[in-house]
């Protein structure tokens, strides 16, 4: 059994992943799926290629995976059973992670509507002896609203990460 902060199981799955990957990436490489060797009349056998344990690579995918697949189990039961208070109410590591996808995916859009939409207005003239007019181009939003709505998130999302990280730095779990 061992014991591991849920931001320790966190990194340990980090580093398990990178060797998973590099040990499935090596098991499909078709040059490891297979042994060629030159077998002459008089059954001597002469190897072409490098030698390549299948088996044991192939049980250690397999042993990683699992390894992986309980250490991600644990960190989700936990988010999952895990209250922190935060922004005035109690919620689970999971549903704050959800909020903070959610604020960052609207924070963006506000971010790009502030940055790309513009009040205009401008004198135009279609043809001589004609009168003039403006054409005008208003926003449909109150600007100093919408960026103070952003600032609010950004130091919203600030808050949640650091509760989510505190909670995270605190909370225990066990890996039987």
């Amino acid at each position: 059994m061992e014991n591991f902060t849920v931001s320790q199981a966190m990194i340990k799955v980090a580093e398990l992943e990178k060797i998973y990957r590099n040990k499935l990436y090596t098991l499909s490489d078709i040059d490891n799926c297979s042994t060629t060797y030159i077998l002459e009349a008089d059954n001597q056998k002469y190897v072409c290629n490098e030698p390549f344990d299948f088996k044991n690579e192939f049980e250690l995918v397999m042993s990683l995976s699992n390894e992986i697949d309980r250490l991600k189990t644990k960190i989700a039961e936990s988010n999952n059973t895990i209250y922190i208070d935060v922004l005035g109410q109690s919620i689970t590591i999971q549903g704050a992670l959800n909020r903070v996808r959610t604020m960052r995916n609207q924070k963006d859009i506000f971010e790009t509507i502030l940055s790309n939409a513009k009040a205009s207005k401008s004198r135009k003239v279609d043809a001589a002896a004609t009168s003039a007019y403006y054409k005008v181009t208003e926003l449909n939003f109150d600007r100093k609203e919408l960026q103070d709505l952003v600032d609010r998130m950004n130091d919203d999302l600030l808050e949640l990460e650091f509760a989510i990280n505190k909670a995270n730095n605190e909370t225990v779990i066990t890996i039987a």
